[in-house]
């Protein structure tokens, strides 16, 4: 091609430099905004009324974009195709964060533990999902409350029910949910099944099944401190519905937290310990310096009416007469 163009048949004048093309990363999203507005809307003026801009800016954007593509754009209709896709995609994306940040979407990751998920869990979860139906929940369960805490610590989890008394020095958030108060359980046709309550100090010497997790099972053995005897473990197991179907077998007695413990399992009887022992104290735990979602406080403040209510329940569990001495264990 010459380099010169004659005017007029006169002196020949450089010709004027071709656009050089953009690259396709210059794409930017105001093109694509441009380009499915003059589409759909038929015309440059119309375009930018829907778009609040100029008809010059609007004119500048599709320039730009035929440049970067380097044809003309309403001879492609693959490429208005894609535009819309895009654009519905960012606009699914900014829908998403708006729902994140009013807690609308969201997850929150919970750890808990197996007596946790028997009475609490599952009335949380309907109460929670009635009120915040598009944030997701899930579960990772643990028998040691230090693994737990130590995933809340590495970010792997946003909360978990913990044993407040054994985690005490936890480097995290805590609040209180419930006191668990310590029961006595005995096989259904053992001789203490008919009372009302037993003093600790009159079943230290039965034999006992315990906790193999230490945590827990330091909760039980406060119940025993002070006394000249302490109890003979027959059986430990971290497995709640093992324990419990040991006992009713009439393989041994337990102290456990309530809260372990199926009231309604007509093999065992479920006796209160008077005076009461220390309970366990169960709460939850969180970070406090990582942004949480916004229903993870409604998700504590359910947690804590529900075990309010479990509370509640357990008040009314009141000894009908007073303490006798409870029959020794029979040796097998």
């Amino acid at each position: 091609m010459s380099a010169t163009t004659p005017v007029n048949g006169g002196t020949p004048t450089p010709a004027r430099a071709a656009t050089p093309a953009l690259p396709w990363p210059a794409i930017e999203l105001r093109h694509l905004m441009a380009l499915v507005a003059v589409a759909e809307s038929g015309t440059f003026s119309r375009a930018a009324e829907r778009l609040g801009y100029t008809q010059s800016a609007v004119s500048q954007q599709i320039g730009t974009l035929e440049r970067i593509v380097s044809t003309s754009l309403f001879e492609r209709e693959t490429l208005l195709a894609h535009a819309r896709a895009v654009l519905a995609r960012v606009s699914t994306a900014a829908a998403d964060l708006r729902a994140l940040e009013t807690g609308e979407r969201g997850e929150i990751r919970v750890g808990t533990m197996q007596s946790v998920g028997t009475k609490i869990l599952p009335r949380l979860l309907r109460s929670f999902r009635a009120n915040w139906p598009g944030i997701e929940v899930s579960f990772f369960e643990a028998h040691d409350g230090d693994d737990l805490l130590r995933m809340v610590d590495a970010g792997e989890l946003d909360i978990t029910f913990i044993e407040l008394a054994v985690h005490d020095d936890a480097p995290l958030e805590t609040r209180w949910l419930l006191d668990d108060p310590m029961v006595f359980v005995a096989p259904a046709d053992a001789p203490e099944a008919d009372r009302s309550s037993v003093r600790i100090e009159e079943v230290v010497g039965l034999p006992m099944i315990g906790i193999r997790n230490v945590g827990c099972q330091s909760i039980i053995d406060e119940c025993f401190r002070g006394l000249a005897d302490q109890p003979t473990y027959v059986f430990r197991s971290d497995d709640n519905p093992t324990i419990q179907g040991c006992i009713a077998s009439g393989l041994a007695y337990a102290v456990l937290p309530l809260l372990t413990v199926d009231e309604n399992d007509p093999n065992v009887a479920v006796i209160p310990i008077e005076p009461p022992a220390p309970p366990r104290r169960l709460g939850v735990a969180w970070h406090a310096n990582r942004r949480a979602s916004r229903a993870l406080a409604p998700f504590v403040e359910i947690a804590a009416e529900i075990c309010d209510e479990l509370a509640e329940q357990w008040a009314k569990r009141q000894p009908a007469q007073p303490a006798q001495p409870a029959a020794r264990h029979r040796s097998a």
